[in-house]
């Protein structure tokens, strides 16, 4: 009985467009040409293939509507993409994050897809709750032929101090007078931020010198994965 009331309904729909203009199956109140106030489901669903499918993917509003929206506003709707490097020789923030460490100014955005990294105090914020991932590398300039020479990610969780979260720092080794250490550190870590953490870059160096950054190979990445 309730299949033969189900087809009645759907045929008046179809055929009768001057008859009703919307249709409640479950509901007295109809807020669209066919509202359904209930589970519902189908048994057969024709199978598409190749470019037939299209891009897009049905998606239920908070409304309870249901439309259509392409498959990258589900993946990448809100993430953040940003990437960031030094054009020429900068300098370090007088920031001091802990002993030896100083926060690093990267002043060219390569990417930013939501504007959340500041450049004016090189801070990211976390736009949402989510899993990051974040790789850094600076590259040393010919100043640096000594001393204590790293790199590291920093986390600020609210009122918080800066905590360390990822480095790469060792000593600078010299043979005959002839510097043999690589130039360049870099280290990368994934790590859950809450909404509005903050997270940022620092150097570390013994020497704390000013033009401590070359230019062209010191740069940043953060992906949020999730």
């Amino acid at each position: 009985m309730k299949t033969i009331k189900f087809i009645l309904i759907l045929f008046l729909l179809l055929s009768g467009g001057d008859l009703w203009s919307q249709v409640g199956i479950n509901t007295n109140d109809p807020k669209a040409m066919l509202d359904v106030n209930g589970n519902l489901r189908v048994r057969e669903v024709e199978k598409c293939e190749g470019d037939s499918c299209g891009d897009s993917i049905l998606v239920k509003t908070n409304g309870g509507y249901v439309q259509t929206i392409s498959r990258d506003q589900v993946l990448n709707s809100g993430r953040s993409y940003v990437s960031g490097s030094v054009s020429g020789g900068t300098v370090l923030l007088s920031v001091v994050l802990l002993s030896n460490w100083l926060k690093v100014s990267f002043d060219q955005e390569k990417i930013d897809e939501n504007n959340d990294f500041n450049m004016v105090n090189s801070i990211f914020t976390a736009p949402r709750k989510g899993i990051y991932e974040v790789y850094v590398q600076l590259k040393g300039s010919s100043l640096l032929s000594a001393g204590d020479f790293g790199v590291g990610i920093f986390v600020k969780r609210g009122s918080s101090s800066p905590e360390l979260i990822a480095d790469e720092s060792y000593l600078n080794v010299s043979v005959l007078g002839i510097n043999v250490s690589p130039p360049t550190r870099n280290t990368q870590t994934i790590v859950a931020l809450e909404a509005g953490d903050q997270m940022f870059f620092g150097a570390k160096t013994s020497l704390l010198s000013l033009e401590l950054l070359g230019s062209g190979s010191s740069f940043f990445s953060i992906y949020q994965i999730k």
